[in-house]
């Protein structure tokens, strides 16, 4: 389970790096760790900025607030 706070934004956002199907019997979005923001998040360090690529060609930045095991 992933806390994240994007660059210019006050709040957080909670999700699962999972597949589709790992997550999908929870209430909890789930992002893929093949997408551009899953493969920025991966190996990222409590505290740690990163960016990845949107859509529209713009960079993303995100924070790293926490990363916790996920009890389902």
């Amino acid at each position: 389970m992933l806390t994240i706070r994007y660059e210019g934004d006050d709040e957080t956002e909670t999700f699962l790096l999972a597949t589709r199907e790992e997550g999908a019997h929870g209430e909890m979005e789930v992002y893929s760790p093949v997408s551009p923001l899953g493969k920025a998040l991966n190996g990222a360090k409590d505290g740690e900025t990163v960016e990845y690529e949107l859509p529209n060609g713009k960079l993303q930045k995100v924070t790293l607030i926490s990363a916790v095991p996920y009890g389902g």
